[in-house]
């Protein structure tokens, strides 16, 4: 009898990658992260598309109106997308932006449906966030999300405007009205997260590759803080924890007056945008003054908390 043996073929893994991004930068990045990449694997990129689909740039009160959906996670409408829900994939990348330090609508809705669930399921999952410089209360809304749909969160890389915090909301307010990444006035610096910083998202594409090819995720997250894949600023995040909970009251107040696009809840839209305004910058810098004169007194308790939100575990 004669026997025959068959060299079994490495079945090449699989990433599917979801974003949703309206200027095109948070794509960049994920494709940088991409390219570092060097081994061989399947990537299907689906990139998320609302319905109605939000304008770029925002124009009038429609950026304003978009912040009670954004901070109830609130889901919406996106058009189907091209995968097959059946199909399994060795990783998710999840890219996202931040508005109103929240998850944009297209990202929660997607992973409140029916397929986002079912793609998730028992499966790791790294995400990949472009922000102005606050996003950790974001985080934590993806973190629920994904263990609410059985996603297993591996990794998180956040990149962010390393701008002084008031100009950087100068910036961006320019640049999501305008849709010009030029220098505002030519003397404010160019909105959004530095190219050098975009151009160097390839260096966390090795210890991603390796964890997918050997299907080991445990160490992925200590991997990229070593290549700073998270940098926080225990000031900002001060702020920014007071900054959900104000976001999350006044989100409130105007969906009483109805939802998206509703005329009767412009005006409570036109009073929130004021005291925003009026916090950021008359506000949080006394804010920033006190929390670094109390410093001292919580050192170990904000060593903590940085911790925590620089890696992937849900209290």
């Amino acid at each position: 009898m004669e026997t025959y043996y068959f060299k079994q073929l490495k079945q090449m893994k699989r990433i599917l990658v979801i974003t949703y991004s309206q200027s095109g930068q948070l794509d960049e990045i994920v494709g940088n992260i991409l390219n570092g990449m060097k081994g061989e694997v399947q990537v299907h990129h689906e990139k998320l598309k609302p319905i109605p689909d939000y304008p770029w740039p925002w124009k009038g009160t429609t950026f304003w109106d978009a912040m009670p959906e954004c901070a109830r996670l609130i889901p919406s409408e996106i058009e189907p997308l091209t995968i097959n829900p059946n199909d399994e994939f060795d990783l998710i990348i999840l890219g996202y932006p931040i508005w109103f330090l929240s998850p944009p609508v297209p990202i929660t809705t997607f992973l409140n449906s029916d397929i986002g669930k079912k793609l998730l399921k028992d499966t790791p999952v790294l995400t990949v966030i472009g922000a102005r410089n606050m996003w950790i209360s974001a985080q934590e809304d993806i973190k629920k999300m994904i263990a609410e749909a059985g996603g297993k969160l591996k990794g998180n890389i956040a990149l962010f405007d390393r701008n002084n915090n008031l100009i950087s909301v100068v910036t961006i307010i320019y640049w999501v009205t305008t849709a010009k990444k030029d220098k505002y006035l030519g003397i404010f610096p160019k909105p959004g997260i530095a190219q050098k910083d975009i151009d160097s998202a390839d260096r966390f594409g090795p210890p991603i590759q390796k964890a997918v090819e050997s299907g080991k995720f445990e160490e992925l997250q200590n991997e990229l803080l070593r290549l700073k894949a998270v940098e926080l600023s225990p000031s900002i995040v001060s702020i920014e924890k007071k900054g959900k909970r104000m976001f999350w009251l006044w989100s409130g107040f105007i969906l009483k007056k109805g939802g998206p696009g509703s005329i009767e809840r412009i005006s409570r839209l036109k009073w929130f945008k004021r005291y925003l305004l009026f916090v950021i910058f008359a506000v949080s810098p006394i804010a920033t003054l006190i929390f670094y004169l109390t410093y001292p007194f919580f050192f170990f308790q904000i060593r903590k908390k940085m911790k925590y939100y620089s890696g992937v575990n849900l209290k």
